[in-house]
């Protein structure tokens, strides 16, 4: 199976149109354009206001000075079109004070409406993603700024909007540029939403494909050990046997070299499998062909040939379950292989198959152990006898019993599991 491959970069939807895109890619250059025209128009219109009255700038009609006015019109122009350069990053304060000048100058021009139709269009769209209550925050800001304008405008100081159906309709317009912000920062929460989900679903499927390949890893190293290193162990074992008969016989020389050579080299085979084994893993995924409880026979054939004496005792008929017959098949298997390993030379072999209440398997053997069992080995045949008994709610066991060394695995009969 092969590995999981990297996924490849997300590609993110790109704002609509060329104009949308140029934006998107450079916010901050598109404001400081936006800004600088705005201040340039801003204060021509305040040096057009100043020279078409007559006499110098800051001179009235009736010849008065108010110099000062005219220096705090640029002041505040400056001030607002700086101010628009931080809407993104702080709405509500650069809101309130462009509004605030907006409608101080509404008296003497009409570009302070344009600062402030900017600056209500980035109450609605530019507000933290994490502020729950934004939209709420927005229409109150702007409501409170309605206010002033309608008092301001129904007052008749103001000289630009001209009166209360001009101050409404002022109202209007910069309430729809509210709800056109408002709507694009929605829908911007709404694809940031959707990328995260679908990036979370692509984490999990990715994820689930490393568990497939860890699960097939892991079932390679169980039906390697219980098909390669056990056997290997039976070859091992009739090479040595047949070595042992050959003796010292000169006539057979090449022949009893030669069994040695393959002796050996299944022993370094066997070697070489485990130290593998331990890199690929435990767990048993199951897949299908797999032995049964009708291949037992031949499978203790070859452990006869072994010089394991084996005898075999059935009762009652074996379980249905694929995946019980698969369990009864590997622990017998486990339990033979240990014999053949561990045990030096037992009289009596014996197998029992118990499907009578369930599935009792038992091997035991006379043999006087020349180690401590499986627990010198690996440990991986009775770690499997164990999780395969797990699976179907039974237990396993190796110990020892008096004068014999018995493994027994035990499943039990309830509904669901076997039948």
């Amino acid at each position: 199976m092969s590995a999981v491959s990297s996924s490849s970069p997300r590609k993110l939807p790109r704002p609509s149109g060329r104009v949308g895109r140029v934006v998107a890619a450079h916010p901050r250059t598109i404001d400081a354009i936006l800004v600088g025209l705005l201040a340039a128009v801003w204060l021509l219109a305040i040096a057009q206001d100043e020279l078409a009255v007559s006499g110098s700038i800051g001179s009235n009609a009736d010849g008065s000075y108010q110099g000062w006015i005219v220096v705090v019109r640029y002041l505040m122009a400056v001030i607002s079109c700086a101010a628009l350069l931080f809407r993104r990053n702080h709405p509500i304060i650069v809101f309130a004070l462009v509004a605030a000048i907006g409608v101080f100058t509404l008296m003497y021009g009409w570009a302070g409406i344009l600062a402030t139709a900017i600056a209500v269009y980035s109450l609605g769209a530019h507000q933290s993603d994490r502020a729950a209550r934004a939209a709420r925050i927005a229409q109150l800001a702007f409501a409170a700024f309605a206010v002033v304008i309608l008092v301001y405008g129904f007052s008749g100081q103001d000289q630009v909007l001209g009166g209360p159906g001009n101050t409404l309709f002022a109202i209007v317009v910069l309430f729809a540029i509210l709800v056109v912000g408002i709507s694009i920062r929605e829908r911007r929460l709404y694809v940031s939403a959707l990328l995260s989900h679908a990036e979370s679903l692509e984490r999990e499927q990715e994820q689930n494909a490393r568990l497939a390949v860890a699960d097939e890893r892991e079932h390679i190293a169980r039906e390697m050990h219980d098909v390669i290193a056990h056997g290997l162990t039976v070859m091992v074992r009739l090479a040595d046997g047949a070595r042992s008969r050959l003796g010292e016989t000169t006539e057979y020389a090449d022949v009893s070299r030669a069994v040695g050579h393959i002796a050996e080299t299944g022993r370094r085979s066997l070697a070489d499998t485990r130290r593998m084994l331990g890199a690929l893993g435990d767990q048993e995924a199951s897949h299908e062909p797999q032995p049964t409880v009708d291949q037992i026979p031949t499978l203790i054939e070859d452990y006869v040939r072994a010089g394991v004496p084996v005898s075999v005792h059935q009762r009652g008929t074996a379980p249905p379950s694929p995946g019980a017959q698969l369990a009864v098949y590997r622990t017998v298997q486990e339990a033979l292989t240990n014999v053949l390993k561990h045990a030096d030379s037992p009289t009596e072999v014996s197998v029992e198959l118990d499907f009578s209440d369930g599935c009792v398997v038992t091997v035991s053997d006379d043999g006087k152990q020349q180690s401590a069992g499986v627990e010198h080995g690996s440990g991986r045949g009775l770690t499997g006898m164990l999780q395969r008994a797990a699976i179907f709610g039974g237990v396993a066991s190796a110990r020892r019993e008096g004068s014999m060394w018995i493994v027994r695995f035990t499943i039990p009969d309830q509904e669901g599991v076997i039948q």
